[in-house]
């Protein structure tokens, strides 16, 4: 890559992190008590409160924009990468900014739509809804009367992106090579996962083409609402679709309306995340209050797909088997589960985690499981994960920010509203159907199609292996945990002892040689041939030590 290509982004990235990285290194450094960030002296925001690390890194990212912006709620996801703290923090970052003129805006319509873009709508409102660092919200009439919001991606925002994603890739790269943390985190696979999830929502058509799809698994639900979406005005930087009228939930007050009850709200709402997540497979990411709007007719519409998450049906089965041993509370069961899902780490031992999870079991036990608030006890399994170092891939760390959010709708539109109360009866339903005689068959059926394939390719696989054992080519690696360090420790141990003989041997021949010369009578003689010997032994001392260096 260029060095130069990216110089102004790179400076303004560099400036940034050197005002708002300096609070983070002085206060990871334990010195925060001596500099006062909050007086606002270095750019911070005046207030009474000292900053914290974490806040510093969030102030950092919000400044430098869109991709770090995105970087920082995806990490908030990852227990596995970021220490809870950093977490929590990081969900805090709001992706909200001030709009841009409707000049600059109105030249994106025009690329996309052509100069005459006007034509397609009655009337189009120049004032924004919403603005974010990605796009600005438009409401909009068309010909045929439909109320539409018309979702306009800013100008320059994918360059910037690209830019970032270079630079990031770029220092990722180098970590993942000279860094030892890097491999074992595998940042290069964790930066791949991100850069999907971010030109993903930068593409609207595929924003469509997800909310198509939640409309279709929801078409037999009338108390979900998903607006259509028109193709005919929609391009990957604009995206024309239904208004959605109504109340958000994030706007209702104690004394606010409602054409159906809260509790039958807050019930609609999450289990609502629940199908899309153990029933299809296919969820809605970012499933915040802001997102979801109360109808005049009870319904619940929701917004904004842009990201979602999949799981394969052995990632659900796997998943369901956790969250119900979950809220059980049986240990045992959910390490089962977790072994299921691929989620281990270099330093993740069974034994280590059944006693974190018990502890965490044995904590909540007093308490009934049914009135503990979801979202402490999530944030107690990423601390544990965080710990034990434990891998997540990258949907299935979805989930738990998703689970404690749905947990947050629901309390917002009930302020009763638990969300294992209502999860253990639903839970049991799909527990129960995985292992129903018809699923249990297609399984069997599966296995059995799967064997009579790995039979029929058998032979041959067979021959191709014998082959190469009679041509050589087949190598065994042998690879020992640990054993490079104590492989190390035995050669320095070697090393030493071998320098400790030899100047032990020296040590005895001078004292040979001296004792001889004097009851000889040669005293001076001796000295000198002893001088001689001392120079020899000593060359090949130094000698002998110079390949010990080398060969270090």
């Amino acid at each position: 890559m260029n060095r130069f290509r990216y110089f102004k982004r790179y400076r303004r990235i560099i400036a940034t992190l050197m005002r708002h990285g300096f609070g983070w290194l002085v206060v990871e450094a334990g010195l925060g008590g001596l500099v006062p960030f909050h007086w606002g002296l270095f750019g911070h925001a005046r207030r009474q409160e000292r900053y914290t690390g974490p806040e510093h890194l969030r102030l950092a990212f919000e400044e430098l924009g869109t991709t770090f912006i995105k970087l920082a709620q995806i990490l908030s996801t990852r227990p596995d990468l970021i220490s809870p703290a950093y977490a929590e923090e990081f969900t805090k970052l709001q992706d909200q900014v001030p709009p841009l003129p409707f000049d600059q805006m109105e030249a994106v319509l025009k690329e996309e739509l052509g100069p005459d873009y006007g034509e397609r709508f009655a009337a189009f409102d120049p004032e924004p809804m919403a603005s974010a660092s990605i796009g600005q919200v438009y409401r909009a009439i068309l010909k045929n009367g439909k109320a539409v919001i018309v979702k306009v991606q800013k100008p320059g925002v994918r360059e910037t992106v690209d830019q970032d994603l270079a630079i990031l890739e770029n220092l990722i790269r180098r970590l993942s090579q000279r860094a030892e943390w890097g491999k074992t985190y595998d940042l290069e696979g964790v930066f791949e996962e991100f850069s999907f999830f971010l030109k993903n929502e930068l593409d609207y058509v595929r924003e469509g083409q997800n909310a198509d799809r939640f409309r279709v698994m929801f078409r037999d639900d009338p108390r979900l609402f998903i607006p259509t979406i028109y193709w005919d005005c929609s391009t990957a930087r604009l995206l024309v679709m239904d208004e959605v009228k109504g109340i958000k939930v994030n706007e209702l007050s104690d004394d606010t309306s409602l054409p159906v009850s809260r509790h039958r709200l807050a019930v609609t709402a999450v289990e609502a995340v629940f199908k899309e997540i153990f029933e299809h497979g296919f969820f809605h990411a970012d499933p915040h209050p802001g997102n979801f709007v109360i109808r005049a007719d009870g319904s619940l519409g929701l917004m904004d797909f842009g990201l979602v998450g999949f799981l394969e049906e052995k990632e659900r089965a796997s998943f369901l088997r956790f969250f119900y041993a979950l809220v059980k509370g049986e240990a045992e069961e959910m390490i089962d589960a977790l072994w299921d899902m691929g989620i281990t780490g270099p330093y993740a031992t069974r034994p280590a985690l059944k006693r974190d999870l018990n502890h965490l079991v044995f904590q909540f036990r007093e308490s009934s499981l049914k009135e503990l608030a979801a979202r402490d006890m999530l944030r107690e399994i990423m601390a544990i994960a965080y710990r034990r170092q434990l891998h997540f891939p990258a949907d299935l760390a979805l989930l738990f920010k998703v689970l404690a959010m749905s947990e947050g709708l629901g309390a917002m539109l009930d302020p009763e509203f638990k969300l294992f109360a209502f999860a253990e009866g639903y839970l049991r339903e799909q527990y129960r159907a995985l292992f129903s005689p018809g699923k249990i068959a297609r399984q069997v059926e599966e296995d059995m199609v799967n064997l009579v394939q790995l039979g029929r390719g058998l032979p041959h696989r067979l021959s191709h292996l014998l082959q190469r054992v009679e041509q050589g080519d087949l190598q065994f690696t042998l690879k020992h945990e640990g054993l490079e360090k104590e492989s190390e420790k035995i050669a320095r141990a070697l090393n030493a002892l071998t320098v400790s003989i030899i100047l032990t041997l020296f040590l005895i021949a001078v004292g040979i040689y001296i004792l001889a010369g004097h009851f000889m009578g040669f005293d001076y003689i001796w000295v000198n041939i002893l001088l001689g010997l001392m120079v020899v032994t000593g060359f090949i001392s130094l000698k002998i030590l110079f390949h010990f260096w080398r060969g270090r």
